[in-house]
């Protein structure tokens, strides 16, 4: 009886630790409300917890992890602010409509040209800005090559570059949760992602129906592969940061150069002539136009000149406490903000300015809520509750649960930052003991976490925005807005179990490689 009462007992605390997860799943799912209200909830309950029952206590050091948590929220900010200010600037100088222009006009095939946009000018553009900056480039172009219903769920296969989204801000975020070197966390998240680029690619292109599925499914999967490849190589080579903007140009610079060459092969045939009618093959430059080449590479330029800056022994101006930190010199915002300074010939418009302040806003304020929400949790013993939980199960059972846990956590707050920051710690405690895996663990929360996000309403309902004005008017508006809103969800949810298949075959095998 007596180990009966102890076993209520744990089933108990248990369940309390795992509410204010519970909590955040209700406020967004059930209720429908905004991040930041779940978020609030979460750190609500979490609270009352720590105050109420005598097993969630905060340790001694809980100023410094406070501080900690400031940090990241720094670090977060620090790029959020000058991406989106960049972004506006990029929107007003033409260069985003330049580059969606000179998309819609490349001399290649549709389906190899949807390849091409999920592929490489999505994660380009996406991991340059971030915010879904990069679907007011994809979703008109994807909108003049397909119906509106393919078109929209191509737009949503796009966004899956988001572990390297706004200058790896998630993995740099994840790195100071797990204590992980930022580059050896980006090569674990470049492996366990390796498959799902293709996946995402192969999908994007057979909606389009092509009349020759076989190839069209070969060319989007070497395109999703080279995206795969490339991310691989730049986080070995430790260019975490903008290994999401270079694979992204590496993989459109191989389609273009592969089109290059097929072009120059049908003029050798004689067939260069009246090519392009109706099938987008024809005419068309293949070089991005001066504007698009010269605003990306300001950015591109800065990091490097940042980093090189660094290298010669430049004090970074770091901050550290509670195990994160800071350091100004090595934040990709710098480079961000001078990039939109040159732009704008250094001149801060207050209108951008105040458009970067109200788009960040509640974005920023969601993820301090899951910051202080995760932190709560870890500090008090709640994630170790949650880990202890499990801690008995075998591993093949921990390695399939984890994908899913990270694919919950990217869902519910629709971001991988915010994801990771709620999720992290607890991922860490379900690698197996002994085993090597938390590096892992951690990398498939930061995948799983990142590659959910496409199915989150916030990022469903920014798709509508931007396709509202070029949508049927009956579909933009009223009820059938909603219909709209719950096709996407459940596309996209669809696709997501494509996504945990993928993740979890990646986590099995890991486990089992590592003799769990």
């Amino acid at each position: 009886m007596a180990d009966g009462e102890r076993k209520a007992a744990v089933s108990v605390v248990w369940a309390w630790a795992v509410s204010p997860l519970v909590m955040v799943l209700g406020v967004i799912a059930g209720l429908r409300r905004p991040a930041y209200w779940a978020a609030g909830a979460g750190v609500a309950l979490a609270a009352l917890l720590i105050w109420w029952l005598p097993e969630f206590a905060l340790p001694d050091g809980a100023a410094d992890g406070a501080g900690g948590a400031g940090l990241l929220v720094l670090n977060a900010a620090a790029v959020m602010l000058p991406g989106v200010h960049l972004s506006q600037v990029l929107t007003r100088r033409g260069v985003h409509g330049a580059l969606r222009e000179w998309v819609r006009e490349l001399p290649l095939p549709g389906p190899a040209k949807i390849a091409l946009v999920v592929a490489g000018i999505a994660p380009t553009v996406e991991a340059l800005t971030g915010f879904g900056v990069s679907l007011l480039v994809t979703v008109p172009v994807l909108l003049a090559l397909a119906p509106p219903a393919t078109a929209l769920r191509q737009a949503m296969l796009g966004m899956n570059v988001m572990p390297w989204g706004t200058l790896g801000l998630a993995t740099v975020i994840g790195a100071a949760l797990t204590g992980t070197g930022t580059a050896e966390l980006g090569t674990a998240t470049a492996v366990t992602s390796a498959l799902v680029f293709p996946l995402m690619t192969v999908w994007a292109a057979l909606l389009a129906r092509p009349r020759r599925r076989f190839l069209a499914a070969l060319v989007a999967a070497g395109a999703g592969g080279t995206l795969s490849l490339g991310l691989l190589a730049l986080n070995l080579a430790g260019a975490v940061q903008p290994a999401g903007v270079l694979a992204g140009l590496c993989t459109t610079a191989l389609g273009l150069t592969l089109c290059a060459v097929r072009r120059r092969d049908r003029a050798g045939r004689g067939g260069g002539h009246g090519a392009g009618h109706g099938d987008g093959r024809g005419g068309g430059r293949l070089v991005p136009p001066r504007v698009v080449l010269s605003a990306y590479g300001l950015v591109l330029g800065g990091i490097a000149l940042a980093r090189a800056a660094t290298a010669a022994g430049v004090p970074p101006l770091e901050l550290h406490a509670g195990g994160a930190g800071f350091a100004l010199l090595s934040s990709p915002g710098l480079p961000l903000l001078a990039a939109a300074l040159v732009l704008d010939r250094g001149r801060l418009r207050g209108g951008d300015v105040r458009a970067a302040f109200g788009r960040v806003g509640r974005p920023l304020l969601a993820l301090t809520g899951f910051v202080v929400l995760g932190r709560l949790m870890a500090d008090s013993g709640m994630i170790g509750e949650l880990g202890a939980a499990v801690a008995g199960a075998p591993p093949l059972v921990t390695a399939v649960a984890a994908p899913a846990l990270g694919m919950l956590s990217g869902f519910l707050t629709g971001s991988n930052v915010g994801g990771n920051a709620l999720m992290m710690p607890l991922q860490q405690r379900l690698a197996p003991d002994g085993a090597g895996l938390d590096t892992w663990f951690a990398a498939l929360q930061n995948s799983a976490s990142g590659h959910a996000v496409f199915t989150s309403l916030p990022m469903i309902m920014l798709i509508l925005a931007v396709a509202g004005d070029s949508l049927p008017s009956r579909r933009s508006a009223g009820p059938d807005a909603d219909v709209a809103e719950h096709t996407l969800l459940r596309f996209g949810l669809g696709v997501a179990v494509g996504v945990y298949a993928v993740l979890a075959a990646t986590a099995a095998f890991l486990v089992l490689l590592h003799g769990g």
